[in-house]
């Protein structure tokens, strides 16, 4: 199979060659010779572009087209968006050090700052997914995390004009090795991928939203007092839709938690706090419904907590109770707890959705979430 440096599937080198007999079923010696196992030289077809499907947060699918050739060309195609990119490398692609990506076309009509912060977020967001080679091979160099992924950007075409440049520094997507204020130089731009994946994605992909969500910026903070504790008022958790979603293609689903809703949520709670082996660490078991209702709205109003719920393709799955710990009971027990540390009670109550694989997904998952989203 030829090598396709670009796709998102391993593929074999063709710097590799095997020896192979020309009868696949004959063998490669006899009395003691070497076969002459030089293959005829065909002429061969053009590879055929392969087209992969990405869905980025939201559920917004993106389009991927890679051209078969080594000559590095990504296309991509989002809604009425259409652009496409080219990869430089100086060996096996990514190299976590060298790669260099340029745009290789950016059509006038959609020559506008939220249309460039959009572009470069799902170039990246394709890229830094794809596998990683081995840490060793990243250098380290001064200043930046050791082992970074860094991918640096080519300064042509219209794209790198000097008003997208300052829109893609200013939303954190990229950085230049020049911070000084006047040295006027807007070149050497650099993403790292342990950067990129702390960004909340919904900035990014509001030029394509159906739904637009309004914006949240961070607010400065404010201290109270519970319980004679001192701590930050706290944000308070989205009322509406997914707080966080995922596609996971390990599974072919995704993977949303929202706040906990009571009407929706209440008898698939009470159902699971009544399965025996919730019930044995919960202690929330119930004949009446009521409970049940009246233990989420208590959830609800609580100011240091608040219930979520975890589905799998919109299929609730489990139960978590994300709580701030400095004025949660548990964190009189705690020492050293921080102003802004967090924990979470869960269950997983749908026993088709139990098991180590999908557990390591969902808990990562979720503290991704509380990485991106304040309040959560």
């Amino acid at each position: 199979m030829p090598s396709d440096i670009i796709t998102i599937h391993s593929r074999v080198s063709p710097d590799l060659h095997t020896p192979r007999s020309p009868d696949p079923t004959g063998p490669l010696f006899e009395d003691n010779r070497f076969e002459d196992t030089e293959p005829q030289h065909e002429p061969e077809e053009p590879p055929r572009p392969i087209v992969e499907k990405l869905h980025l947060p939201n559920r917004i699918a993106l389009h991927v087209t890679t051209d078969g050739r080594d000559d590095c060309k990504v296309d991509f195609e989002c809604n009425h968006l259409r652009w496409g990119i080219e990869i430089s490398s100086s060996s096996t692609y990514p190299t976590l050090h060298d790669d260099v990506l340029s745009f290789r076309y950016y059509s006038n009509e959609d020559n506008q700052e939220e249309y460039a912060l959009f572009k470069v977020w799902v170039m990246l967001f394709w890229y830094f997914q794809l596998p990683a080679p081995p840490a060793e091979l990243i250098p380290n160099k001064q200043g930046s995390p050791q082992g970074s992924w860094q991918v640096h950007f080519n300064n042509t075409g219209p794209f790198f004009k000097l008003a997208n440049l300052q829109a893609v520094e200013a939303a954190g997507l990229v950085s230049f090795p020049d911070s000084g204020a006047a040295s006027g130089e807007w070149i050497g731009a650099y993403a790292t991928r342990v950067g990129f994946w702390q960004l909340p994605p919904e900035p990014f992909l509001s030029p394509v939203c159906a739904a637009k969500k309004p914006l949240r910026m961070p607010k400065p903070v404010e201290y109270t007092f519970t319980d004679r504790v001192r701590h930050p008022v706290r944000p308070r958790p989205q009322p509406n839709g997914d707080m966080y979603t995922r596609w996971i293609s390990s599974f072919g689903q995704f993977l949303t938690f929202r706040l906990a809703d009571l009407d929706e949520d209440t008898e698939v709670v009470h159902r699971w706090m009544n399965d025996p082996r919730v019930a044995m660490f919960w202690g929330e078991e119930a004949d009446d419904l009521e409970k049940t209702r009246s233990f989420l709205k208590k959830g609800l109003g609580s100011k240091h907590f608040f219930p979520m719920i975890g589905c799998w393709d919109d299929e609730p799955f489990g139960y978590f109770e994300v709580y701030w710990v400095k004025e949660d009971a548990l964190g009189r027990y705690a020492s050293d707890v921080n102003m802004w540390d967090r924990g979470v009670h869960c269950l997983v109550g749908e026993q088709k959705f139990r098991g180590p694989q999908r557990v390591g997904v969902w808990i990562s998952s979720l503290v991704h979430c509380k990485s991106l989203v304040g309040y959560c």
